[in-house]
Protein backbone atom coordinates (compact mmCIF):
# COMPACT_ATOMS: atom_id res chain seq x y z
CA UNK A 1 0.00 0.00 0.00
CA UNK A 2 1.31 3.21 -0.77
CA UNK A 3 0.87 6.03 1.37
CA UNK A 4 0.51 9.62 1.13
CA UNK A 5 -2.21 12.31 -0.54
CA UNK A 6 -3.12 12.16 -4.03
CA UNK A 7 -0.24 13.51 -6.56
CA UNK A 8 -2.01 16.58 -8.29
CA UNK A 9 -0.63 16.85 -11.96
CA UNK A 10 0.56 20.18 -13.03
CA UNK A 11 -0.99 21.84 -16.64
CA UNK A 12 -0.16 21.25 -19.81
CA UNK A 13 0.11 24.62 -21.47
CA UNK A 14 -2.41 25.68 -23.66
CA UNK A 15 -1.62 25.07 -27.75
CA UNK A 16 -2.51 25.66 -31.26
CA UNK A 17 -5.11 23.51 -32.28
CA UNK A 18 -4.02 20.96 -35.39
CA UNK A 19 -7.57 20.34 -36.39
CA UNK A 20 -7.86 16.97 -35.64
CA UNK A 21 -11.57 15.55 -35.03
CA UNK A 22 -11.89 15.18 -31.25
CA UNK A 23 -14.00 12.43 -29.95
CA UNK A 24 -17.44 13.18 -28.71
CA UNK A 25 -17.83 14.32 -24.68
CA UNK A 26 -14.59 15.71 -24.60
CA UNK A 27 -13.94 18.51 -22.03
CA UNK A 28 -13.54 22.03 -23.06
CA UNK A 29 -10.66 22.00 -20.62
CA UNK A 30 -8.83 19.35 -23.03
CA UNK A 31 -9.45 21.37 -26.19
CA UNK A 32 -6.17 22.55 -26.53
CA UNK A 33 -3.87 20.91 -29.07
CA UNK A 34 -1.77 18.26 -26.79
CA UNK A 35 1.16 16.24 -28.37
CA UNK A 36 2.94 13.08 -27.34
CA UNK A 37 6.26 10.90 -28.60
CA UNK A 38 6.65 7.53 -28.33
CA UNK A 39 9.34 5.79 -26.64
CA UNK A 40 9.30 1.77 -27.55
CA UNK A 41 7.22 -0.27 -29.75
CA UNK A 42 7.20 -3.57 -28.54
CA UNK A 43 3.55 -4.35 -28.13
CA UNK A 44 0.31 -4.27 -30.46
CA UNK A 45 -1.00 -2.71 -27.47
CA UNK A 46 0.72 0.90 -28.29
CA UNK A 47 -0.89 0.87 -31.43
CA UNK A 48 -4.49 1.02 -29.18
CA UNK A 49 -3.25 3.57 -27.11
CA UNK A 50 -2.02 5.79 -29.62
CA UNK A 51 -5.47 5.11 -31.91
CA UNK A 52 -7.45 6.11 -28.52
CA UNK A 53 -4.91 8.90 -27.73
CA UNK A 54 -5.25 10.61 -31.68
CA UNK A 55 -9.24 10.10 -31.60
CA UNK A 56 -9.41 12.83 -28.42
CA UNK A 57 -6.79 15.25 -30.59
CA UNK A 58 -3.50 14.52 -29.69
CA UNK A 59 -0.68 14.94 -32.25
CA UNK A 60 1.46 12.11 -32.68
CA UNK A 61 4.94 13.97 -33.26
CA UNK A 62 7.96 11.41 -33.19
CA UNK A 63 8.65 8.14 -32.05
CA UNK A 64 12.20 5.85 -31.80
CA UNK A 65 11.49 1.65 -31.90
CA UNK A 66 13.11 -1.37 -34.23
CA UNK A 67 11.53 -3.61 -36.23
CA UNK A 68 8.09 -4.89 -38.05
CA UNK A 69 5.96 -2.90 -35.61
CA UNK A 70 8.34 0.06 -35.77
CA UNK A 71 7.92 -0.09 -39.65
CA UNK A 72 4.10 -0.76 -39.06
CA UNK A 73 3.55 2.65 -36.74
CA UNK A 74 5.78 4.62 -38.83
CA UNK A 75 3.90 3.35 -42.06
CA UNK A 76 0.20 3.95 -39.63
CA UNK A 77 1.24 7.59 -38.60
CA UNK A 78 3.13 9.49 -41.05
CA UNK A 79 3.10 12.60 -39.33
CA UNK A 80 5.64 10.77 -36.76
CA UNK A 81 9.53 11.77 -36.60
CA UNK A 82 11.84 9.09 -35.99
CA UNK A 83 14.16 10.41 -33.15
CA UNK A 84 16.64 9.40 -30.20
CA UNK A 85 14.92 8.78 -26.87
CA UNK A 86 17.28 11.73 -25.72
CA UNK A 87 15.61 13.75 -28.11
CA UNK A 88 11.82 12.66 -27.25
CA UNK A 89 12.67 12.93 -23.89
CA UNK A 90 14.32 16.59 -24.26
CA UNK A 91 11.11 17.94 -26.38
CA UNK A 92 9.51 20.76 -23.86
CA UNK A 93 6.85 20.71 -26.77
CA UNK A 94 5.54 17.09 -25.73
CA UNK A 95 2.82 16.68 -23.36
CA UNK A 96 2.89 12.89 -22.65
CA UNK A 97 5.24 10.35 -23.57
CA UNK A 98 4.06 6.71 -24.26
CA UNK A 99 5.97 3.70 -23.41
CA UNK A 100 6.34 0.28 -24.66
CA UNK A 101 9.55 -0.90 -25.11
CA UNK A 102 10.76 -3.67 -23.08
CA UNK A 103 9.35 -4.18 -20.13
CA UNK A 104 12.40 -4.74 -17.54
CA UNK A 105 13.60 -0.82 -19.47
CA UNK A 106 10.42 0.80 -18.84
CA UNK A 107 10.93 2.34 -15.50
CA UNK A 108 14.46 4.11 -16.38
CA UNK A 109 12.68 6.08 -19.41
CA UNK A 110 9.81 6.95 -17.49
CA UNK A 111 12.15 8.35 -14.82
CA UNK A 112 13.91 10.21 -16.94
CA UNK A 113 10.69 11.14 -18.77
CA UNK A 114 9.28 12.89 -15.90
CA UNK A 115 12.25 14.43 -14.53
CA UNK A 116 12.32 15.88 -17.97
CA UNK A 117 8.93 17.79 -17.10
CA UNK A 118 7.01 14.84 -19.09
CA UNK A 119 3.88 12.90 -18.10
CA UNK A 120 3.84 9.41 -18.82
CA UNK A 121 1.85 6.37 -20.20
CA UNK A 122 3.15 3.23 -20.07
CA UNK A 123 1.71 -0.39 -21.19
CA UNK A 124 1.72 -3.23 -18.63
CA UNK A 125 4.17 -4.33 -17.38
CA UNK A 126 4.72 -0.90 -16.56
CA UNK A 127 7.74 -1.91 -13.88
CA UNK A 128 9.37 -4.95 -13.51
CA UNK A 129 10.91 -4.39 -9.82
CA UNK A 130 9.74 -3.33 -6.03
CA UNK A 131 13.50 -0.72 -5.97
CA UNK A 132 11.90 0.31 -9.75
CA UNK A 133 8.20 1.08 -8.37
CA UNK A 134 9.78 2.60 -5.72
CA UNK A 135 11.87 5.05 -7.76
CA UNK A 136 8.93 5.89 -10.18
CA UNK A 137 6.88 7.26 -6.83
CA UNK A 138 9.26 9.28 -6.10
CA UNK A 139 9.82 10.85 -8.91
CA UNK A 140 6.32 11.48 -9.84
CA UNK A 141 6.05 13.10 -6.33
CA UNK A 142 9.02 15.09 -6.64
CA UNK A 143 8.21 16.54 -10.11
CA UNK A 144 4.39 17.00 -10.25
CA UNK A 145 4.18 14.45 -13.70
CA UNK A 146 2.12 11.96 -13.96
CA UNK A 147 2.88 8.22 -14.83
CA UNK A 148 -0.57 6.15 -16.09
CA UNK A 149 -0.60 2.45 -16.32
CA UNK A 150 -2.45 1.44 -19.62
CA UNK A 151 -4.34 -1.50 -17.79
CA UNK A 152 -6.24 -2.11 -20.98
CA UNK A 153 -8.42 -5.28 -20.13
CA UNK A 154 -10.37 -2.70 -17.67
CA UNK A 155 -9.98 0.57 -19.24
CA UNK A 156 -10.63 -0.78 -23.10
CA UNK A 157 -13.29 -3.32 -22.06
CA UNK A 158 -16.77 -2.32 -21.81
CA UNK A 159 -18.18 -4.84 -19.46
CA UNK A 160 -15.48 -5.27 -16.89
CA UNK A 161 -15.99 -0.92 -17.33
CA UNK A 162 -19.65 -1.48 -16.77
CA UNK A 163 -19.11 -4.28 -13.42
CA UNK A 164 -17.31 -1.09 -12.05
CA UNK A 165 -19.89 1.33 -12.37
CA UNK A 166 -22.46 -1.28 -11.32
CA UNK A 167 -20.38 -2.71 -8.21
CA UNK A 168 -19.86 1.05 -7.39
CA UNK A 169 -23.85 1.90 -7.49
CA UNK A 170 -24.11 -0.58 -4.81
CA UNK A 171 -26.04 -3.59 -7.48
CA UNK A 172 -24.87 -6.50 -5.61
CA UNK A 173 -24.43 -5.02 -2.38
CA UNK A 174 -20.99 -4.71 -0.32
CA UNK A 175 -18.67 -6.72 -2.31
CA UNK A 176 -17.39 -9.36 -0.93
CA UNK A 177 -15.71 -11.67 -3.44
CA UNK A 178 -13.96 -11.51 -6.91
CA UNK A 179 -12.71 -13.76 -9.05
CA UNK A 180 -10.88 -13.26 -12.10
CA UNK A 181 -9.98 -15.98 -14.96
CA UNK A 182 -7.34 -14.63 -17.73
CA UNK A 183 -6.54 -16.85 -20.41
CA UNK A 184 -4.47 -15.36 -23.71
CA UNK A 185 -3.29 -16.89 -26.66
CA UNK A 186 0.68 -17.36 -27.05
CA UNK A 187 1.51 -17.76 -30.37
CA UNK A 188 5.07 -18.00 -30.07
CA UNK A 189 6.01 -17.71 -33.34
CA UNK A 190 4.84 -14.02 -33.13
CA UNK A 191 7.03 -13.16 -29.74
CA UNK A 192 10.07 -11.81 -29.44
CA UNK A 193 13.03 -12.93 -27.72
CA UNK A 194 12.56 -10.75 -24.40
CA UNK A 195 9.44 -12.13 -24.08
CA UNK A 196 10.28 -15.73 -22.98
CA UNK A 197 12.90 -14.54 -20.34
CA UNK A 198 11.43 -13.26 -17.03
CA UNK A 199 14.27 -11.20 -15.98
CA UNK A 200 12.93 -8.71 -18.54
CA UNK A 201 9.41 -9.31 -19.01
CA UNK A 202 8.76 -9.79 -15.42
CA UNK A 203 7.43 -12.84 -15.13
CA UNK A 204 3.73 -13.54 -15.86
CA UNK A 205 1.91 -12.04 -12.43
CA UNK A 206 3.90 -9.21 -13.55
CA UNK A 207 2.76 -9.32 -16.98
CA UNK A 208 -0.89 -10.73 -17.09
CA UNK A 209 -1.88 -10.38 -13.54
CA UNK A 210 -1.52 -6.77 -13.73
CA UNK A 211 -5.00 -6.61 -15.24
CA UNK A 212 -6.14 -8.50 -12.03
CA UNK A 213 -4.64 -6.18 -9.55
CA UNK A 214 -6.17 -2.96 -11.14
CA UNK A 215 -9.74 -4.65 -11.51
CA UNK A 216 -9.45 -5.69 -7.80
CA UNK A 217 -8.80 -1.99 -6.66
CA UNK A 218 -11.24 -0.62 -8.95
CA UNK A 219 -14.18 -2.59 -7.52
CA UNK A 220 -13.07 -2.97 -3.93
CA UNK A 221 -11.19 0.51 -3.71
CA UNK A 222 -7.77 1.34 -1.94
CA UNK A 223 -6.75 -0.58 1.21
CA UNK A 224 -4.01 -2.87 2.14
CA UNK A 225 -3.86 -6.18 0.23
CA UNK A 226 -2.01 -9.72 1.57
CA UNK A 227 -0.85 -11.75 -0.79
CA UNK A 228 -2.31 -15.14 0.56
CA UNK A 229 -0.55 -17.61 -1.62
CA UNK A 230 0.87 -17.27 -5.30
CA UNK A 231 2.32 -19.83 -7.74
CA UNK A 232 3.02 -19.66 -11.44
CA UNK A 233 4.83 -22.53 -13.47
CA UNK A 234 5.61 -23.86 -16.81
CA UNK A 235 2.91 -26.29 -18.12
CA UNK A 236 3.53 -26.54 -22.07
CA UNK A 237 6.34 -24.89 -23.07
CA UNK A 238 9.44 -27.26 -22.57
CA UNK A 239 11.88 -25.09 -25.45
CA UNK A 240 11.67 -21.91 -23.55
CA UNK A 241 12.57 -23.59 -19.83
CA UNK A 242 12.77 -20.31 -17.64
CA UNK A 243 9.39 -19.15 -19.48
CA UNK A 244 5.99 -18.80 -17.62
CA UNK A 245 3.07 -19.87 -18.83
CA UNK A 246 0.44 -20.40 -15.57
CA UNK A 247 0.20 -18.45 -12.88
CA UNK A 248 -2.43 -18.10 -9.82
CA UNK A 249 -2.53 -15.25 -7.17
CA UNK A 250 -4.70 -15.33 -3.57
CA UNK A 251 -5.43 -12.14 -2.25
CA UNK A 252 -7.14 -10.47 0.61
CA UNK A 253 -8.07 -6.92 0.65
CA UNK A 254 -8.93 -4.95 3.28
CA UNK A 255 -10.49 -1.47 2.15
CA UNK A 256 -10.24 1.89 4.04
CA UNK A 257 -13.32 1.24 5.74
CA UNK A 258 -12.57 -2.11 7.37
CA UNK A 259 -14.51 -4.32 4.74
CA UNK A 260 -12.68 -7.77 3.66
CA UNK A 261 -12.99 -8.59 -0.44
CA UNK A 262 -11.22 -11.95 -1.45
CA UNK A 263 -9.74 -12.17 -4.13
CA UNK A 264 -8.62 -15.20 -6.54
CA UNK A 265 -6.80 -14.60 -9.57
CA UNK A 266 -5.76 -16.98 -12.89
CA UNK A 267 -3.35 -15.93 -15.96
CA UNK A 268 -2.02 -18.37 -18.33
CA UNK A 269 -0.94 -18.48 -22.22
CA UNK A 270 -3.13 -21.88 -23.04
CA UNK A 271 -5.77 -20.18 -24.86
CA UNK A 272 -6.51 -23.17 -27.33
CA UNK A 273 -6.09 -21.73 -31.37
CA UNK A 274 -9.61 -22.66 -31.79
CA UNK A 275 -11.37 -20.61 -29.41
CA UNK A 276 -11.96 -17.76 -31.71
CA UNK A 277 -10.33 -14.71 -29.39
CA UNK A 278 -7.15 -14.07 -27.88
CA UNK A 279 -8.79 -15.31 -24.60
CA UNK A 280 -12.03 -16.12 -22.72
CA UNK A 281 -11.54 -13.32 -20.44
CA UNK A 282 -14.28 -13.51 -17.25
CA UNK A 283 -14.63 -12.56 -14.12
CA UNK A 284 -16.73 -13.28 -11.24
CA UNK A 285 -18.36 -10.41 -8.45
CA UNK A 286 -19.82 -11.56 -4.86
CA UNK A 287 -21.89 -9.00 -3.30
CA UNK A 288 -23.96 -9.53 0.07
CA UNK A 289 -26.75 -8.55 -2.04
CA UNK A 290 -25.99 -10.51 -5.44
CA UNK A 291 -23.50 -11.94 -8.14
CA UNK A 292 -21.87 -10.05 -11.29
CA UNK A 293 -20.31 -12.24 -14.19
CA UNK A 294 -18.43 -10.46 -16.57
CA UNK A 295 -17.84 -12.06 -19.87
CA UNK A 296 -15.12 -9.66 -21.51
CA UNK A 297 -14.37 -11.40 -25.01
CA UNK A 298 -16.77 -14.34 -25.59
CA UNK A 299 -19.96 -16.25 -25.04
CA UNK A 300 -18.40 -19.64 -25.74
CA UNK A 301 -21.21 -21.68 -27.75
CA UNK A 302 -23.58 -18.98 -26.31
CA UNK A 303 -25.09 -15.83 -27.41
CA UNK A 304 -23.17 -14.15 -30.46
CA UNK A 305 -21.15 -11.12 -28.86
CA UNK A 306 -18.74 -10.44 -26.62
CA UNK A 307 -18.52 -7.55 -24.14
CA UNK A 308 -21.86 -8.53 -21.88
CA UNK A 309 -22.10 -9.50 -18.27
CA UNK A 310 -25.31 -11.30 -15.63
CA UNK A 311 -26.26 -9.41 -12.91
CA UNK A 312 -28.25 -11.41 -10.50
CA UNK A 313 -30.14 -9.37 -7.77
CA UNK A 314 -33.08 -9.89 -5.74
CA UNK A 315 -35.21 -8.89 -8.76
CA UNK A 316 -33.92 -12.04 -10.89
CA UNK A 317 -31.35 -12.64 -13.22
CA UNK A 318 -30.50 -10.67 -16.63
CA UNK A 319 -27.98 -10.36 -19.37
CA UNK A 320 -26.52 -7.02 -20.00
CA UNK A 321 -25.27 -6.29 -23.09
CA UNK A 322 -22.28 -3.59 -22.50
CA UNK A 323 -21.12 -2.90 -26.08
CA UNK A 324 -22.84 1.01 -25.37
CA UNK A 325 -20.76 1.68 -22.80
CA UNK A 326 -18.37 4.70 -23.59
CA UNK A 327 -14.53 3.76 -23.76
CA UNK A 328 -13.59 7.38 -22.43
CA UNK A 329 -9.90 6.52 -21.01
CA UNK A 330 -7.98 8.83 -23.43
CA UNK A 331 -10.52 11.57 -23.27
CA UNK A 332 -9.91 11.68 -19.20
CA UNK A 333 -5.96 11.33 -19.25
CA UNK A 334 -6.57 14.26 -22.25
CA UNK A 335 -8.43 16.77 -19.32
CA UNK A 336 -6.38 15.52 -16.98
CA UNK A 337 -3.12 17.13 -19.00
CA UNK A 338 -5.35 20.31 -19.70
CA UNK A 339 -6.81 21.06 -16.67
CA UNK A 340 -4.70 19.43 -13.62
CA UNK A 341 -7.38 17.02 -12.51
CA UNK A 342 -7.44 13.50 -11.35
CA UNK A 343 -10.22 11.67 -13.28
CA UNK A 344 -7.95 8.36 -15.13
CA UNK A 345 -6.59 6.71 -11.67
CA UNK A 346 -5.08 8.27 -8.67
CA UNK A 347 -1.14 7.94 -8.86
CA UNK A 348 -1.78 5.45 -5.57
CA UNK A 349 -3.40 3.58 -7.64
CA UNK A 350 -1.27 3.17 -10.63
CA UNK A 351 1.63 2.57 -7.75
CA UNK A 352 -0.64 -0.22 -5.92
CA UNK A 353 -1.58 -2.29 -8.46
CA UNK A 354 1.47 -2.94 -9.93
CA UNK A 355 3.32 -3.09 -6.16
CA UNK A 356 0.56 -5.99 -4.92
CA UNK A 357 1.43 -8.12 -8.70
CA UNK A 358 5.07 -7.43 -7.83
CA UNK A 359 4.99 -9.07 -4.13
CA UNK A 360 2.47 -12.31 -6.01
CA UNK A 361 5.58 -12.44 -8.59
CA UNK A 362 7.92 -12.93 -5.49
CA UNK A 363 5.72 -14.76 -3.46
CA UNK A 364 5.57 -17.26 -6.61
CA UNK A 365 9.23 -17.07 -7.95
CA UNK A 366 10.09 -18.12 -4.30
CA UNK A 367 8.96 -21.65 -4.86
CA UNK A 368 9.38 -21.85 -8.92
CA UNK A 369 10.70 -24.71 -10.73
CA UNK A 370 10.06 -24.72 -14.27
CA UNK A 371 7.90 -28.23 -15.29
CA UNK A 372 6.98 -28.03 -11.38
Amino acid sequence: MVEGTSQRILPAGARASNGTQRRPGLPDSAMASLRLGVIGIEHLHLFEMVDQLAATGFETVCHVGQGSLEELYRNWRGNSEPRTPADIIGDDSLDLVVLAGVPSTRAATAVAAMQAGRHVLVAKPAVTSADDLALIDRTARSTGRRWWVFFSERLSNRAITKAVELVGAGAIGDLVSISGWAPHSLQPTSRPDWFFNPMLSGGILVDLAAHQGDQLLALAGPGITEVASATVRNAASPTCPQFQDIGRMSLRHTTSSGRVVLSDHHVDWLSPSGLGTWGDVRLNLVGAAGTIEVRSNIDVTGIDGSEHLILVDGDGARRIDCTATDVDWAARLSADIASGSDSLMSHEHAVSACELTLRAQAVADGSYSSGG
